[in-house]
């Protein structure tokens, strides 16, 4: 297990206008503004919880994946995360000195790097799934299932519709010319 001096709790905040998450509100966008307020708690509630376990957040999402697949490519965990490589890799290197994880050449592609979990990193797997079911009830136990499964189908349709804008983005801006783009 990690030293907890190395992951310190998160330093105890007052929340603006007594909303937890803080007190964003724009009133173009009431659904995101408090979408961000529910984020914002649920991400500060949750990395309480696992600083009592000495995981910060992602680690206990890297230590579930590699506990539910085995060994992965660096990569995969990458897209995984939907964070930056180098981002990630750091998340990793971390993981790897406090003996969570480890990192091997890959035997497929001699650019990569393969990650596995630890016996250390496998004994707290528990821990972080009580810690996952502690903030799942604090935050959704006053929704019914049948509440419960509407959020989560209007939540995955909100993220479609995201994913389909941006990769129309993308295909425009990769059919504007380059130097379009450096005059912009």
């Amino acid at each position: 297990m990690p030293d907890a001096s190395l992951n310190p709790s998160p330093p105890e905040r007052e929340p603006p206008s007594g909303r937890p998450g803080g007190g964003v509100h724009v009133p173009e966008a009431p659904v995101g503004s408090a979408l961000l307020r529910l984020l914002r708690a649920h991400a500060q509630l949750g990395t309480a919880l696992l600083a009592r376990i000495g995981v910060p957040p992602p680690q206990e999402l890297i230590l579930l994946r590699l506990e539910e697949h085995g060994t992965l490519p660096q990569g995969d965990l990458v897209r995984y995360l939907y964070r930056d490589r180098s981002t990630t890799s750091a998340t990793l290197q971390a993981m790897e000195r406090a003996g969570l994880i480890t990192r091997s050449p890959s035997r497929s592609d001699r650019r990569a790097l393969d990650v596995s979990i630890t016996d250390a990193g496998r004994t707290l797997c528990p821990a972080v799934r009580d810690a996952w079911a502690e903030l799942e009830e604090a935050a959704f136990s006053h929704l019914s299932s049948e509440g419960r499964a509407a959020l989560i189908a209007a939540m995955d349709a909100s993220q479609q519709a995201l994913a389909v804008t941006l990769e129309k983005r993308s295909h425009e801006r990769a059919s504007v010319p380059s130097e379009s783009r450096r005059q912009q």
